[in-house]
């Protein structure tokens, strides 16, 4: 089922390079000028993770990408599931149904190649969820005021809670 890889590998990249192109045309706030291109570096890891496992050749590896492909699509697509959530939730499944398969073969060729299969795309799910959870929250940190003007926001950071940041002719305050 190397194809799983392939199609969720092409749903993410589709995802990502409307995601820019739709963004590109907005003009948004800046303050928070690390999340976009966060969220799109991310989408492009996954698209290669899972496009990487199409022809990887060892079980390991082919768990470990899928694992990380199918877990970062999935959550990724949840958190954003009103805009641009459903296609990288669709990706997701496409990589977990790789993944089984992968993971069926490898528990047939032997029981320690299962297990190691097992334990490397459980290992990658969970470096998934640990690197777009500390990245959405490092992003939501990072402010960046206009030098002119006066501005203002709040927010919920995972690590930090509430917060509020006004920037006032170029200095930033954040309160929690």
């Amino acid at each position: 089922m190397r194809w799983a890889g392939v199609g969720a590998a092409i749903i993410a990249a589709t995802v990502d390079v409307l995601y820019l192109g739709i963004l590109s045309t907005q003009g948004g706030s800046a303050s928070q000028f690390l999340r976009v291109p966060f969220v799109a570096a991310f989408i492009a890891l996954m698209a290669i993770c899972a496009a990487l496992s199409s022809v990887a050749s060892a079980g390991r590896w082919r768990s470990l990408l899928l694992g990380v492909s199918a877990v970062g699509l999935m959550l990724l697509g949840y958190l954003t599931m009103f805009s641009i959530g459903l296609p990288l939730v669709l990706a997701g499944v496409l990589a977990g149904l790789g993944l089984i398969k992968t993971l069926g073969d490898a528990r047939s060729s032997g029981e320690s190649p299962g297990r190691a299969a097992v334990a490397t795309a459980a290992g990658g799910a969970v470096l998934a969820v640990v690197v777009l959870l500390a990245g959405v929250s490092f992003t939501e940190l990072a402010v960046r005021c206009p030098a002119n003007g006066q501005e203002g926001g709040s927010g919920f950071s995972l690590l930090g809670g509430t917060y509020q940041y006004r920037c006032d002719n170029g200095a930033l305050t954040i309160s929690h």
